[in-house]
């Protein structure tokens, strides 16, 4: 796979990663609508977006694994690499979570239920929160300690 990335890319976390933070972020945005105004396809798209989500969050979960035995990490930066895969861990076991009761309720039909749908979103939001304390950790990586660039 390595063959396949341009030669300034050390590996392939770079790329998966915005994956998951923008389906959960669009699926949000479904679940908003949602409530405010209910309709088929938002349910729909909320339900498929929130299980891409979680998909992608395995690939990403995956490709982090793998990105840190091929970069540098410095030792200044080995507890925030720790606290990064902590929270990438915890991330992708609220996304599953999150995805399979998802799918519960949409097939028992319980998350049209106006407390049910605003209880999801809230809880879409704590999801939200999980990805922007990875994301901070891992950009802290890159951007503090220079984890994954050419110096």
């Amino acid at each position: 796979m390595e063959a396949l990335l341009p030669e300034w890319m050390p590996n392939i976390h770079p790329l998966i990663i915005h994956f998951p933070i923008a389906l959960w972020a669009v699926a949000l945005l479904f679940d908003v609508v949602f409530v405010i105004k209910k309709s088929t396809w938002t349910r729909n798209g909320a339900m498929s977006l929130y299980a891409l989500a979680a998909v992608s969050a395995f690939a990403a979960y995956l490709s982090g694994d793998q990105a840190i035995d091929m970069v540098s990490v410095p030792f200044q930066g080995e507890v925030t690499a720790s606290q990064h895969s902590d929270w990438g861990h915890y991330t992708l076991y609220f996304f599953a979570g999150y995805a399979v009761l998802r799918w519960f309720l949409y097939w028992k039909s319980l998350d049209t239920k106006k407390l049910v749908a605003i209880g999801l979103l809230i809880l879409g939001m704590v999801g939200m929160g999980m990805v922007a304390k990875t994301a901070d950790l891992g950009g802290k990586l890159v951007y503090k300690y220079g984890v994954g660039t050419k110096k």
